[in-house]
């Protein structure tokens, strides 16, 4: 219970990516029956979770407008489905080792080696190597949303979404990774 509610904590900071790719996957069972689905609600977050408050708002905002767009309703006191959130964040560092040389100023030095003169002196010898490491910090968020059947309490879809956090574009962001999760719900299913 504990990693639970740290996990929606987590995911209230959720602010999926801006510049970069969101990842998104999804899985269901494949014995459930995803056309008798009309109706849903919402499982409650535990009150330790709660520490981001308008972001868990802003997450189920999204959500609400994709179900409603596949003809799904809220329906609070007997619904097909539950939906439970789960969300982390994990710090990441990348560094990169740079380096670059460069000769004399001598006219010479641009030329391939073959077509270089007799070169004389210290200075027209001379190499200079620079090199660096550069590191980048950020954080990257992964939003989980679980639908459950509301009669078996059994998970039946659970789609994912990973990226890069970008405090700057948070609305934007759950916005796009909702509806990316969401592309997939109801999954298709053949016979």
């Amino acid at each position: 219970m504990k990693t639970f509610c740290r996990f929606i904590f987590l995911c209230m900071i959720l602010v999926i990516l801006s510049c970069s790719t969101i990842s998104v996957n999804y899985d269901y069972d494949k014995g459930a029956d995803f056309t008798k689905i009309k109706t849903y609600n919402w499982m409650p977050v535990p009150e330790k979770a709660q520490k981001d408050e308008l972001t868990l708002k802003n997450i189920k905002y999204a959500a609400n407008i994709q179900l409603e767009a596949k003809g799904l309703k809220v329906d609070l006191e007997k619904p097909d489905i539950l939906i439970a959130l789960h969300g982390g964040k994990e710090k990441k560092v990348d560094v990169e080792q740079w380096g670059y040389s460069y000769g004399s100023q001598d006219p010479a030095w641009g030329r391939p080696y073959w077509a270089r003169p007799l070169l004389r002196g210290p200075e027209s010898d001379s190499l200079q190597y620079r090199s660096g490491t550069d590191t980048y910090e950020y954080e990257v968020g992964t939003l989980i949303i679980d639908i459950v059947d509301a009669k078996t309490k059994e998970l039946i879809w659970r789609g994912t979404a990973k990226g890069e956090i970008n405090p700057d574009t948070a609305r934007q962001d759950i916005d796009e990774a909702v509806k990316k999760i969401f592309n997939n719900f109801p999954p298709v299913q053949t016979k």
